[in-house]
């Protein structure tokens, strides 16, 4: 068996051609390389190197011998990632959302279930790549905002979220019942930057809209609490009253896509593994 520093070389010498640039690269001495290549000579049982004072050099064997050496670093490699990425995978339990509101219920549920398991969430904008995620089994499950199809596939549905605009009383379009996202037209408006799906909704259907980002949910708040710019709130986000400034009014948005139902989804072999997840869901709303 061919030692895999002994390996490390050829490739490197393969790579950097000289003794004393490979003595460089790999920290060790040139004499201790040579030794290395002469060994690996002995072990094959052919030439690989045409040498002369003080200097070798890959033969035509020697280089078919460093490319094929190239593979064996490469799945040396492979096999190490792979082992260390599914013991990762082990003690993670990884999912993803189409949006934050099922991750502010699901993290605590999984992390109640799962003691002594990394919890890890992920919000993504579109479906496609949660998808990918759980078919490529990198979640073990994720929110959609429709069920899956096929016996692939277990879904349930969760709660329901419904998008409005909070408004300051003094402002042109306050004093109506209900709104079309596209009337907010040439707004200034305050966005959380970490809202999933909604983002992209909110860009598509407002027209020249400048949408002021934060990244920090509670300075956004503050932000909100203290100036006349629109933004917008949820059913989940203020369940409480509690985010609504008492200058401000909640204005209903009218647009279907507004008015989501959230779906748990995971791999149908996996379903009465995660049963216990999808019983704490059920009892969230």
């Amino acid at each position: 068996m061919i030692e895999t520093y002994i390996i490390e070389q050829l490739v490197a010498l393969y790579k950097f051609k000289t003794l004393s640039k490979v003595a460089d690269e790999l920290h060790t001495t040139q004499p201790s390389i040579s030794r290395s290549m002469r060994k690996l000579e002995s072990e094959i049982g052919v030439k690989l190197f045409d040498r002369s004072k003080n200097r070798i050099a890959l033969n035509e064997m020697g280089e078919l011998a460093a490319q094929y050496a190239q593979n064996v670093l490469s799945a040396h490699d492979t096999m190490i990632n792979a082992v260390q990425e599914a013991d990762r995978r082990r003690r993670t339990f990884s999912y993803g959302s189409i949006a934050p509101a099922p991750m502010w219920e699901l993290t605590p549920i999984l992390s109640q279930l799962y003691m002594g398991m990394t919890v890890s969430a992920d919000l993504q904008e579109t479906e496609g790549a949660l998808i990918k995620g759980l078919d490529d089994e990198i979640y073990n499950l994720v929110i959609l905002l429709h069920p899956l199809k096929g016996e692939k596939y277990y879904s349930q549905p969760l709660f329901r979220e419904k998008l409005a605009v909070l408004l300051p009383k003094a402002h042109r379009l306050a004093h109506r019942k209900a709104l079309h996202l596209k009337e907010l037209a040439g707004e200034n408006i305050l966005i959380h930057n970490k809202i999933g799906f909604w983002y992209s909704i909110c860009q598509k259907k407002i027209p020249r809209a400048r949408f002021l980002e934060q990244s920090e949910l509670s300075a956004l708040r503050e932000i909100v609490k203290n100036t006349a710019l629109p933004s917008f709130i949820t059913n989940e986000s203020d369940r409480d009253g509690s985010a609504v400034p008492k200058d401000k009014l909640i204005i209903p948005l009218m647009d279907r896509e507004v008015d989501v139902q959230f779906h748990c989804v995971c791999k149908a072999g996996r379903a009465k593994e995660y049963a216990a997840i999808f019983s704490a869901l059920k009892r969230v709303h």
